[in-house]
């Protein structure tokens, strides 16, 4: 039996070759060819209805004196400190989260204080421990984080007089 075999492999060993090769070929060409489609498609928006409602307030609140920007990562914000023991445990709690908004110096892009819009969402048990987490990751960071509730509409006085409490702390 091995006989036959190894006869057989004699007798077809270029097309067995020429069949490796081509399988190795296609292969490699797979490896290392760029996709020509990935599963992505854009957002309609980077906020909510109720978020991007509050940011035009927030505009208005900020007049020259900060920069907005919506959807921050909370790892773009704060970092975890050298001496921590386990500072990838750390960076990992907070690669993945988000502040709805954050306003900075515009001359530096320091952020000065963050922003969150707390709608019917942050009242599901798993969102109210993550707000513990956030509010104490920013409060030991010494970063300002303030809290708004969604409301149908925002005056712009009212949010300035806000955040200019939150400075002040």
């Amino acid at each position: 039996m091995l006989d036959q075999l190894f006869q057989l492999a004699v007798q077809y060993w270029p097309a067995l070759t020429g069949v490796a090769v081509v399988t190795a070929v296609l292969l490699l060409l797979r490896m290392y060819s760029q996709p020509r489609w990935l599963p992505y498609e854009p957002r309609k928006a980077i906020v909510t209805k109720s978020e991007l409602r509050f940011y035009k307030s927030l505009r208005k609140a900020a007049l020259d004196d900060w920069e907005v920007f919506a959807m921050v990562r909370i790892a773009d914000l704060l970092k975890v400190t050298e001496h921590a023991t386990n500072r990838r445990t750390w960076l990992n709690k907070i690669l993945s989260k988000h502040i709805d908004f954050v306003l900075c110096d515009p001359n530096t892009l320091q952020a000065v204080v963050a922003i969150e819009l707390d709608d019917v969402s942050h009242q599901r048990p798993e969102r109210i421990e993550r707000d513990k987490f956030v509010n104490l990751a920013f409060e030991s960071a010494g970063l300002p984080l303030l809290r708004i509730p969604v409301e149908p509409s925002y005056k712009a006085r009212e949010v300035r007089d806000l955040i200019e409490s939150a400075l002040k702390n």
